[in-house]
């Protein structure tokens, strides 16, 4: 059974209703969508753009966390919902799934993510990469229909699907195109393509070889061959050509328009600018305070969104109502230098706030484990009262 043959599967997860039965399309009520009409992902500064914010992405933690006694947050490691953020489906890892997610976000503007189950337990999480879908709405009840690769078409109750937005602007439904886009791509594309032809034709060596007299045809092809061969061959490598009486040789001149450093670099910081990134997050030359300002504007509110979706898919009124929720850990995906961790941990050691593992995460150690104290609140000795002091204490004001 292929990967999306498990669409035609009847999921029916507890206290969500499903609209289960064959839709057939119809004329009325229709959204059509198509992703980027050129091809956005033949763009080098594109692709370069997109990696580079799926990448940073990637390395945040998804985890399932409840709400116990007094408001107090434990993560959830026995349900599925846990058990599936950790391992998506069987060909993806979190790292992989989150990537996958987010490059499709931003190549398309709109992702549609999958759940799969099996009776009531979720299994697995499938990100779908489409060319094209459609919506369809009968008596109420909307279908998506994707068109995949290879001409191959799958249908979906929308309600079954977690649909991610970006340029949510003018359709209730899913993001807009990035049309704005495109005479950004076509001026790049033909860039490029200048440069190739350029190129070429830099390579060429372009004459008229005028005859003195009138010629046969046949003539005149012999000689056009001769000069060829005698001249221009690669073995004529010491850059001079004879010719007779006979003939007058004039070079035509073929200056191409190569494009400038300049005008290719504004191009390119209009892709930047399109995808709300610089050239040094794009090449991993950042410091602290330029990756401040793309993890404030691009990373952080694409983890809101992202958890915000899989918290209100995933889990049951019921299980909102506890407070359950998928959280997003971003100690890896925030960056700073070490002399600003440094500093993090010596305004920070006498007021209790973390444990040690939570320091050895930020200096970039592996934890220690609860067994060997790793979850102990780190205080200064002087501010310290161990469990022992408190208790004895305790007996002496009794006394």
């Amino acid at each position: 059974m292929g990967l999306f043959d498990r669409f035609k599967r009847k999921p029916e997860a507890e206290a969500r209703e499903r609209n289960q039965g064959k839709s057939i399309p119809i004329t009325i009520n229709c959204w059509n969508y198509r992703r980027f009409h050129g091809e956005l992902l033949d763009i080098d500064a594109v692709v370069a753009c997109i990696d580079a914010l799926a990448r940073n992405l990637a390395k945040m933690r998804l985890t399932a966390i409840r709400q116990v006694k007094d408001s107090v947050a434990v993560t959830d490691t026995t349900s599925d919902v846990a058990r599936v953020l950790k391992k998506p489906n069987p060909y993806m890892t979190q790292y992989d799934f989150i990537y996958k997610v987010a490059a499709l976000y931003f190549a398309s503007n709109n992702v549609f993510i999958w759940p799969e189950y099996d009776g009531t337990k979720l299994i697995a999480l499938w990100p779908i990469n489409y060319t094209r879908f459609k919506l369809f709405e009968k008596d109420g009840i909307k279908v998506a229909r994707f068109e995949l690769h290879h001409n191959h078409y799958y249908t979906v109750p929308y309600s079954d699907l977690i649909h991610l937005r970006n340029h949510y602007f003018n359709d209730e439904l899913y993001g807009d195109e990035n049309s704005p886009f495109s005479p950004i791509a076509e001026l790049m594309h033909a860039q490029n393509q200048g440069i190739i032809e350029g190129i070429k034709s830099s390579a060429l060596i372009r004459g008229l070889l005028i005859a003195a007299g009138v010629m046969k045809e046949e003539d005149i092809t012999k000689a056009r061959e001769r000069f060829i061969e005698e001249n221009l061959d690669a073995k004529n490598n010491g850059g001079v050509m004879i010719i007779d009486g006979k003939f007058d040789y004039k070079n035509i001149e073929s200056k191409p328009y190569i494009i400038d450093a300049d005008t290719r670099n504004q191009t390119r910081q209009s892709t930047f600018d399109y995808f709300g990134v610089n050239e040094d997050f794009v090449q991993n030359k950042f410091t602290a305070e330029k990756y401040e300002s793309i993890y404030e504007g691009k990373l952080e509110p694409f983890a809101i969104m992202f958890t915000d979706a899989l918290t209100a898919f995933l889990f049951t009124e019921r299980e909102l109502g506890f407070g359950n929720e998928v959280h997003a850990n971003m100690n890896k995906v925030k960056y700073q230098s070490t002399s600003a961790v440094v500093s993090i941990v010596n305004a920070t050691r006498e007021l209790g706030l973390f444990t040690r593992d939570e320091y050895r995460e930020m200096l970039g150690y592996e934890p220690l484990g609860p067994e060997r104290g790793g979850d102990e609140i780190m205080i200064a000795t002087n501010n310290y009262e161990s469990n022992t002091q408190v208790q004895e204490g305790e007996g002496n004001n009794e006394e």
